[in-house]
């Protein structure tokens, strides 16, 4: 057996088509991949732009068309899967009538999941989506799903190496691969890994990080390579590149890739990776393009076209979305983490928002349901607009800029809107080393946004493991004040990978679960805080509070320097069980004799901290 499949858990090869069609042999698992190949009779000259390939799929509850991708020579793939047990039929169908793609026919049994199969992966409970209440995640089988992520941003390319066999290498070594660190993060507790699909641009071309070609044009900004100036070199593990060249890039087409020309090879090793990410029971949150390349692919490549026929971003976010709509990802449908300026290249939200539109105006969202959002500066909200601006939204995000308490008061707003989505902070802070101020800082913006209204989940961020770093870094540059944000010194992912404040994040579902998916029903309350806010310290001296309407369950986080406050909104002359939680090592303590009783106006006066640094604290009336 071959490797591409060989770590499939989830997948299945349907089978090779006849002329006639085919019809599967054995049935198939709910939410398992289900791959239909094709052969076109006709010759195009661009079979990533020139034909689309699709079936109509029917099964239970279910209709709609689900498109496919050109796989490079004639070959053409629609991946495909069943949402409920039942038969499943399907008709193929091509933009060109070709009788190669067109006419073919089909059908499946699909089969469901025993409970304890779904405990082995809980990707077998269906498709993340939000909850009735638009505030939180759940599985298709109204199972919690809480987002505990980590970035592997260059995971699309060796610096995360592939390996087919099952050799493991330590996690903490230069050999530790994709495999070796995604299993260490599943025993921490991790569920979500974020992968960039491609980096066209970037490479050990000869020329710098930061580069424009003889018109001025910006053709990327890359993470330096170590203490070189000059791009990471992000190529598979076949030193394959995902676009062939040369591009349009004036005098330097051996930087710019020609984005009308796609290698569908590159992404084969892309493929084994969310796959087994997959059987692993990760999801994997999906982003398309990195902003760097915004310029570059408004000058050449028609970026801000209307029209979709003359835009490569179309025509990417399409290939992108049809490659991997029935594995277990949510998609990034572009990368907009710093808006475009002066020095930063990238796009305004008016400039994306032409492709984003006309994506969706024509295909609408993902046949199976995968949440569509994108990584974002500030808010999606204030970014894009509720669903009424951008219909293709399906979970609200904040993060990056401001890294800070502001980011907080972001997502209390996105939460508060009168159709919420569900929403958490996706790029919360930057761990640039494991100091204890470090990882104060990262706490605090992790819980604070959290119990703020980020339902959905968390989000965890190391330099080194973020940018996939294999080489040496200088240190801090002195010049810019020694700030380790601006100029590394950026560790080697085998250093980073083992910071205690990746064990910090997992303790995180620990304390809100203490009362199951009642969480999920938790609204923030800052004003039942006598004091919430302190100070300018930008990571310290906020509280913040969440509810239940029925006043059973209460959530609370103390950044350092907080005021000792009095809390109110409880259910007057009740006893509430006390418990302070230490998000450094993720163990309960009482606090006071382990029972708070609110007064006749449902007030709480709440004991000493523990010790002078961030705490959480649950009251329960259970």
């Amino acid at each position: 057996m071959s490797g591409r499949w060989k770590y499939i858990c989830f997948s299945v090869l349907l089978a090779v088509l006849s002329s006639e069609g085919v019809i599967s042999a054995a049935p198939v698992h709910v939410y398992e991949k289900v791959e239909l190949t094709f052969s076109a009779a006709v010759k195009y000259g661009n079979p990533y732009t020139d034909v689309e390939v699709w079936v109509d799929l029917k099964g239970p509850h279910f209709s709609k068309r689900c498109y496919g991708f050109w796989d490079g020579g004639d070959t053409f793939r629609v991946r495909i899967m069943a949402l409920e047990p039942g038969t499943w039929t399907w008709v193929s169908g091509s933009s060109s009538s070709d009788p190669g793609l067109t006419g073919k026919k089909g059908s499946f049994q699909a089969i469901a999941w025993t409970e304890a199969e779904k405990e082995q992966n809980p990707n077998r409970r269906g498709i993340p989506q939000a909850t009735p209440n638009g505030h939180a995640l759940q599985w298709s089988d109204g199972t919690s799903y809480f987002i505990q992520g980590d970035y592997f941003y260059p995971a699309s390319t060796t610096r995360y190496i592939w390996r087919d066999s099952d050799e493991s290498y330590p996690v903490d070594s230069p050999r530790a691969g994709f495999k070796d660190i995604l299993k260490y993060r599943k025993a921490q507790g991790f569920n979500t890994i974020y992968i960039i699909s491609s980096f066209p641009n970037w490479a050990y071309d000869g020329w710098p990080a930061k580069f424009s070609d003889e018109a001025g044009v910006p053709l990327r900004d890359t993470w330096p390579n170590g203490n070189q100036d000059r791009a990471e070199n992000m190529v598979n593990e076949e030193n394959e590149r995902p676009f062939f060249f040369p591009g349009k890039a004036v005098g330097y087409g051996e930087v710019g890739a020609d984005m009308w020309r796609i290698n569908p090879s590159y992404f084969r090793y892309l493929d084994k990776k969310v796959e087994y990410a997959g059987a692993l029971g990760f999801q994997v949150f999906l982003e398309t393009l990195r902003r760097d390349i915004a310029p570059y692919m408004k000058a050449y490549y028609g970026a801000t076209n209307p029209d979709m026929s003359k835009n490569a971003v179309f025509f990417y976010i399409r290939y992108i979305l049809a490659r991997y709509q029935a594995d277990p990802v949510s998609f990034g449908i572009i990368h907009q983490d710093i808006a475009g300026g002066p020095n930063l290249p990238g796009f305004s939200a008016d400039e994306w928002r032409p492709v984003l539109d006309g994506y969706h105006k024509r295909y609408g969202h993902p046949p199976f349901g995968q949440i569509v959002t994108t990584n974002i500066s500030g808010s999606t909200y204030r970014t894009w607009g509720d669903r009424d601006k951008a219909p293709w939204l399906m979970m609200n995000l904040a993060g990056n800029n401001p890294r800070d308490n502001r980011s907080a008061d972001e997502i209390l707003e996105m939460f508060r809107l009168p159709n919420p989505l569900p929403a958490y902070n996706q790029e919360p802070w930057y761990i640039a080393n494991d100091t204890q101020e470090e990882r104060a800082r990262n706490r605090a913006i992790m819980y604070g946004n959290l119990l703020s209204g980020g339902l959905a989940g968390i989000a965890y961020e190391a330099y080194g493991m973020t940018r996939g770093n294999r080489e040496n870094f200088a240190d801090v540059d002195q010049s810019c004040g020694g700030d380790p944000h601006k100029f590394g010194p950026f560790p080697n992912m085998w250093v980073a990978v083992k910071w205690q404040s990746a064990n910090e994040v997992g303790f995180v579902k620990k304390f809100m679960m203490t009362d199951g998916p009642k969480y999920q029903d938790l609204v923030p309350h800052p004003e039942f805080l006598s004091v919430s806010k302190i100070g300018d310290w930008p990571t310290e001296g906020w509280s913040f509070l969440m509810r239940t309407d029925d006043k059973q369950l209460f959530k609370l986080y103390f950044e350092k320097r907080a005021v000792h406050p009095e809390i109110s909104g409880a259910l007057p002359g009740t006893a509430y069980k006390a418990q302070w939680f230490d998000p450094r090592t993720g163990e309960w303590s009482p606090a006071g004799n382990g029972v708070l009783t609110a007064d006749t106006e449902g007030k709480i006066v709440l004991p000493a901290f523990p010790t002078d640094n961030d705490w959480a604290l649950s009251l329960s009336t259970r």
